[in-house]
Parts: structure tokens; sequence; C-alpha cells
């Protein structure tokens, strides 16, 4: 096994060792700041955080707003206060070693003012923001405003492309590096274009030296790629440590840190992730934000991927193979009284359609 040596990383030498950040309140500041103590960058997760009061009791996230408006200026002030106590445990626990970065979804219901909260009131205890979950084209102009480096989540080279020319390019001097997130190997919501198939995964040093590549056209040869998914043994990584196609290279956890005693989550779930299976991992299209999302396999999602199959393809006209047409009966409801009791509708199919066909 090749030596692991640190590597210039939002202005500091540090370890290649990054946490990932994962949001529902699991990447906490104990997690975090016990990472960046140890020499790497700890990431606590910035997303709607838990926050708690001055007897270290967990504040419950209860909302009495009367309208949606409301209710959702309730959650952007919950997620402020929770990110702000998340980065001051983390930096008191870390005691100034490694770098603290929050970790921010671009496309969640107010992500600017939350982060932009976040960052005021947590004023030079964050060193850096991670970001994905879309397009997030002004996370170098919030970035900047704060001082602190930026770290872009892209899962292509065309990805970063397009970042780069539209905003990151005016603020080059803060990006501190770019997470390259594979679309078949790393854990949640994973960014799979339309052009790629999910049952057909690419290898990932292709993609990352292409970003590489580009990344070089802009100048930006010395900026560390952080690769993020299928990261957990840094022996099936030792061909990426100082490789020249490459560069500069940080390994990011996200999975593995759910393992350790400073994580949150339930030991169940630490001993169902230590004895996972081939193929006990799905990556699955059932996620409501659209996404596909990568997951244990457990029985829910086995309900799901069976309704999935006995779905039927169909079409309104004649196309291709859809050429046998599916009669369907119309359903009528009739309203009917039963003594001391209201009316209820009885559901029946009908023979015929009404006068109009109504």
């Amino acid at each position: 096994m090749k030596a692991l040596n640190a590597i210039r990383l939002g202005g500091v030498d540090v370890l290649p060792l990054i946490e990932g950040g994962k949001g529902i309140s699991v990447s906490t500041g104990l997690s975090s700041g016990h990472w960046a103590a140890s020499g790497g960058v700890g990431t606590f997760s910035a997303v709607n955080a838990d926050s708690y009061d001055d007897a270290g009791h967990l504040v419950e996230q209860v909302y009495r707003g009367r309208t949606r408006r409301e209710r959702h200026e309730e959650l952007i002030a919950y997620a402020i206060k929770g990110g702000i106590h998340q980065a001051r445990q983390a930096h008191e626990i870390s005691g100034g070693q490694g770098r603290i970065h929050a970790n921010i979804l671009w496309e969640m219901g107010g992500a600017e003012r939350v982060i932009t909260g976040v960052l005021e009131g947590a004023r030079g205890l964050i060193h850096g923001l991670t970001c994905g979950a879309g397009m997030p084209y002004r996370l170098s102009e919030i970035a900047a405003k704060f001082g602190v480096h930026y770290y872009p989540i892209v899962s292509s080279a065309r990805a970063f492309n397009a970042l780069w020319k539209r905003a990151y390019s005016k603020a080059a001097h803060l990006l501190g590096g770019v997470v390259y997130e594979d679309p078949w190997l790393a854990g949640g919501h994973n960014g799979l274009s339309n052009s790629e198939d999910p049952q057909k995964p690419e290898p990932p040093f292709p993609r990352v030296k292409a970003l590489r590549d580009l990344m070089r056209t802009f100048g930006l040869g010395e900026t560390p790629i952080i690769m993020a998914g299928g990261v957990w043994w840094l022996s099936e990584w030792e061909d990426w440590i100082d490789n020249p196609e490459l560069g500069p290279i940080a390994f990011q956890f996200g999975t593995r840190p759910l393992l350790t005693r400073e994580s949150p989550i339930g030991e169940g779930w630490k001993q169902k992730l230590l004895n996972l299976k081939f193929g006990d991992v799905f990556l699955n299209p059932f996620s409501p934000t659209g996404f596909f999302s990568s997951a244990v396999n457990n029985g829910f999602l086995k309900e799901l991927r069976a309704r999935n199959d006995r779905q039927v393809a169909y079409s309104t006209e004649p196309v291709g193979e859809h050429i046998a047409e599916y009669g369907l009966v119309p359903l009528c409801f009739q309203v009917t009284r039963i003594p001391g009791i209201s009316r209820r509708p009885r559901l029946f199919s009908c023979p015929i359609f009404p006068r109009g066909g109504q």
C-alpha cells in the first residue's frame, strides 16, 4: 500500500480523507469534529440539522404556523439554528485541527437562506461548503461573501464545465476542490443523466480523468478532485494515489463513518451495514425527487419493485408493438340514502354511458 501524504485543501495541509455529508441528522458536529481532529476533513449536514437547548436537550421541531408560508419560515429558522449548533460542536471537538465543512442540498427549499444564516451565525467555524443535488451556480457567490472555500458535487466533466463557465471562473481562488460523486457507486440520490443507463455502470477512472483533463484547461491542475462513492478500502484505490494522470486526489467516505461510535444511527443499522452482501444495495427509481437513489434493498423497496414489475406499458395511439386495444369498463357512482346514515356513494359498472357520453 502506498503512503498517503497530506494535500493542500482549503488553504491548509490535511490528510486526503473526507467524511461525506449525509442528511437526516446523520452527519453531525460530533462525527465531523472527531474526523477533523484526526487531521482529515469532517463534514456535517446543514440540511435541517438538529439543535439543542442550553440544557443539552433536543429541540423538537414543532410547526405551529397556520399557513404553508408560515411553516416554511419556521423550517428555515430551525435549520439555521441547527446548522449553527452543529458547526460549534464540530469546532470545539476538532480543537482547530483539520477542516470543517458544511453540506447543503441546492434544490432544498430555502437552501440559500439556510446556508447564509448558518455562515453568519458560525463565522470562522466553517472552512468549506460542499453542495450538490442540482446545479449550484450561486455557491461560489455565497462562499465569496464569507471568505470560505467551496466544493461543488458533480457526476461528470460536462456538469463542471457548465458551472465553471457560468459562475465559478469568477471566484476561482476559493474553489477548494471538486467532488466527483459517481452516479453508480455513491449512496443517496445519484446524478444519472438521461443518456446514462442505471443498469450499465461505467468505471470511474475514465470519468475522473476526463474531469481532470477539463480542469487543466481552466488552470486547475492542482485543485484536488475528491472521489466519492464506493470508497471503503483505500487499498482498492491504490493506483489512484500519486497518479500523474489524475493529479491531487482525496477520498470521501460516506458509509463507513456510519459504523463509528460517534455515529448517531442505531446499532441495528450498523450491524445491517456490516453484513451486506453483493446485490443488497439497489439503485432504484422510486424517490419522489425524480432522481435515482441508492439504498439497501429492504422489504419496502422489494414491494415497490414488485409493483413496478406488474406495470403494463401503454400508449394512447397505436405505436410499435402497441396495436391491441384494451377495453375498460366505465364506473358509475350512485348516491344512496340509508336511514340513520348520511348519503354515501355506491360504485358499480355501467353497461352503457349516460346521455352525451358523460
